[in-house]
């Protein structure tokens, strides 16, 4: 039974990556390929999210500044000394990085709802430094004319070819969470996120994982900036303001908050619904509040729980079954990992 569905789970796998392979040559017009483009984008901010928030227990409520740095990063050294996208990826992950570190840095003294507080003031401090600064960053107007890639002279001028970008990112963003959460780095998160004070007195060095989460979560975020400012060509803050953060962790929440496939799940479905819900403008922000409310009282794990409910009630496995709670029951056996 088990080889049986892991045979099945392999061919959905292989099956899905064909389709996704073909979406391009699939897709009806260009604008659904930019949309898939963009539900790739927040994957990346999605899985940085989960891995601070959802696996450590850290509050980084400055993602889209975080975003923005690293947007920023990329159309700043593309614009003015002509650096090419392959550089700029690393670059903006790395800067991006180091302010994540900043930003965590208060999570050393204040945890929880008072540890959002903070990241969504230095969100802000960011943003309005990217209002204010016209001279890098160009003000309110943002950086046009951002250069599209090229590849060995091969020119990546349009969705449908920066589409495959987005897709290897979006993969190897993928692999390297799981095997984040897999290691003893996920496991010291799991532990300090499920009782800091017993992980600490067990040796985990609390203070460096703490701070390592907000660096691997502003990674994700610089990652998805330079993909963005490159695709778009042309950026601007408000962009990246508090909804954009707002927005990324709703995707977390309805997909599965603390489950790496939840972050694709939510990713994948709520760019697309962003698309109809369009016609009430600034009422998404309100639908997005109310799908948090929601998500926390009747279905704290996301969509991945209603999987879960369907397992357990049915008695069955499903082929995408994901292996989250086996992940947290190892979890508290080897809470008791040393510290660095």
């Amino acid at each position: 039974m088990k080889k049986k569905s892991r045979i099945i789970k392999w061919i959905l796998l292989g099956a899905g990556l064909c389709v996704f392979l073909m979406f391009p040559f699939l897709a009806q017009n260009r604008y659904q390929v930019h949309i898939i483009n963009m539900a790739g984008i927040y994957i990346l901010l999605s899985l940085g999210l989960n891995l601070a928030m959802g696996y450590a227990g850290q509050f980084n409520l400055a993602m889209g500044a975080l975003w923005g740095v690293g947007a920023y990063t990329a159309a700043i050294l593309n614009t003015r000394w002509g650096v090419p996208f392959w550089l700029n990826l690393p670059a903006a992950m790395i800067m991006a990085g180091i302010i994540g570190a900043i930003v965590g840095l208060p999570s050393l003294k204040v945890r929880s709802h008072y540890l959002a507080i903070v990241t969504i003031g230095l969100g802000e401090v960011i943003n309005i430094v990217l209002v204010n600064q016209e001279e890098f960053t160009g003000g309110a107007l943002g950086i046009p004319r951002i250069a599209m890639p090229n590849l060995f002279g091969f020119p990546i001028d349009n969705d449908e070819r920066f589409y495959y970008i987005i897709l290897i990112v979006v993969i190897l963003g993928y692999l390297f969470a799981r095997q984040i959460v897999s290691h003893r780095i996920g496991r010291s998160f799991r532990a300090i996120r499920d009782d800091y004070q017993s992980a600490r007195a067990m040796g985990v060095n609390t203070a460096y994982y703490q701070i390592l989460a907000f660096v691997i979560s502003a990674a994700y975020a610089g990652a998805a900036g330079a993909l963005f400012a490159h695709l778009n060509t042309y950026i601007s803050p408000d962009i990246f303001e508090f909804k954009s953060t707002l927005f990324v962790m709703t995707m977390t929440m309805v997909g599965g908050m603390g489950n790496l496939l939840g972050s694709l799940v939510g990713g994948l479905m709520l760019p697309i619904l962003q698309e109809y819900l369009r016609v009430i403008g600034d009422w998404q922000l309100v639908g997005y509040g109310i799908a948090i409310m929601i998500v926390v009282l009747f279905i704290p794990g996301g969509v991945i729980e209603l999987t879960r409910r369907l397992e357990t009630s049915r008695n069955i496995r499903l082929p995408w079954s994901t292996n989250t709670i086996e992940e947290k029951t190892r979890a508290e056996e080897d809470v008791n990992v040393p510290g660095d």
